[in-house]
């Protein structure tokens, strides 16, 4: 049942636009430098875009996310979908870089529909089989951040760096007409404004201690795979690996491999294995990082250690995701906009404190930062799992 129930059409296109959403915020950043030549920009003036991208994504997380429980969520996503396809679109036809901004502050802002999309799918089966709806849904999403790079620099280097813009933006605009003419009306779960909604965060925050627990989990866990990110070019483009930025953007794919957890781990999560998981994707985030550190000895252990890394990261998310959806059925959104904020809280803290330790203290001092976040992950985690037995 849970088989056919997962691979329906509707399901499958919730986690297309899930990963080509939150995929959107990512496409400029091995762009660069071509858009510097296309539109004659500094690079230090393009750089602005994807930092804009990523402000924005967590503005909408924090602002627009909670509209989910106080609004009909079938129209909301429709118009959220249809907004962040608009914001690539105008990307993608951008000739000066006010449009191109433009486009990145919609996008940024509209893609918080993918966050929309996992409690939605999450609704649409018994809550028993949710955990393997939402495993699946966050390996298309994760999949998008991770191909996002890789397929803008490919297209970049085939046709020209607006395509990819230009191609998720219809994409994303068919989708959403296809999902609101399949989805049923989902009535609000609260009757609130929106002002009392956002005025709720801090208080729902300091009141579930389990909210917080998961939230400092997801923050640690993508705090290390943001210290990936933001030193994988300044490792592998200089001496004595001289990789260009078309060779490093492949590495997205072995982070790909490692999505496929997400959906292995949903099913343990239906079967109540959620603290072992946890647990374990603790442990194995210290592993990365302790295979990370013996780079210099052989390459291999880097490509081993992203693999871990990037399946550590999935397994977490969709347990946590998971847990979240089920603390309030009726402030799910909230909950979840919470929960991501601390995510990209984490994820920002990760990619300013990898680059001062690359500057100060090279690489090793980078995977003794990614081990204190590991460490730390591994802790709330352990805690996590007392709180629950005791």
């Amino acid at each position: 049942m849970m088989k056919n129930a997962l691979y329906t059409p509707t399901i499958i296109l919730m986690a297309i636009a899930a990963g080509i959403c939150t995929g959107g915020n990512y496409f400029s950043q091995p762009l660069i430098h071509s858009i510097s030549v296309s539109l004659d920009l500094t690079e230090t003036t393009t750089a602005w875009v994807p930092t804009l991208a990523q402000i924005t994504y967590a503005c909408g997380l924090l602002f627009l996310m909670p509209l989910g429980d106080i609004l009909e969520k079938r129209k909301l996503l429709f118009i959220f979908m249809l907004l962040a396809s608009s914001g690539l679109i105008i990307s993608g036809f951008s000739h000066n870089i006010y449009l191109l901004l433009l486009g990145t502050v919609i996008t940024g802002l509209f893609s918080s529909a993918a966050q929309l999309l996992l409690p939605l799918a999450a609704s649409l089966v018994p809550i028993q089989q949710s955990g393997r709806v939402v495993g699946f849904l966050l390996s298309g999403l994760m999949m998008g951040v991770l191909l996002a790079r890789s397929l803008s620099g490919l297209m970049s280097t085939l046709f020209a760096w607006n395509i990819i813009y230009l191609i998720s933006g219809f994409l994303l605009l068919i989708i959403a007409i296809i999902l609101h003419r399949n989805i049923g009306l989902f009535p609000p779960t609260k009757s609130e404004n929106y002002a009392k909604t956002i005025r709720s965060l801090p208080q729902i925050f300091i009141q579930s201690r389990r909210l917080r627990t998961r939230t400092y989990i997801g923050g640690f866990t993508f705090a290390c795979v943001s210290l990936t990110f933001t030193t994988m070019s300044l490792l592998l483009a200089p001496a004595p690996y001289f990789f260009s930025d078309f060779t490093i953007g492949l590495f997205g794919f072995v982070g790909v491999l490692g999505t496929f957890v997400a959906n292995f781990s949903g099913k343990f999560i239906d079967q109540g294995y959620i603290h072992k998981i946890s647990i374990y994707c603790g442990i194995g985030l210290i592993l990365s990082w302790i295979l990370f550190s013996l780079l210099p000895y052989h390459f291999a252990f880097y490509i081993i250690a992203l693999l871990i890394l990037y399946a550590s990261l999935s397994a977490v998310h969709v347990t946590n995701q998971s847990i979240v959806f089920k603390l309030n059925q009726e402030l799910r959104s909230r909950f979840n906009a919470i929960y991501m904020t601390g995510y990209f809280a984490g994820g920002a803290l990760g990619t300013t404190a990898g680059s001062y330790a690359w500057k100060h203290f090279g690489w090793f001092g980078v995977c003794i930062l990614g081990l204190i976040f590991a460490v730390l992950c591994l802790y709330y985690c352990v805690r996590d799992a007392k709180n629950q037995h005791s």
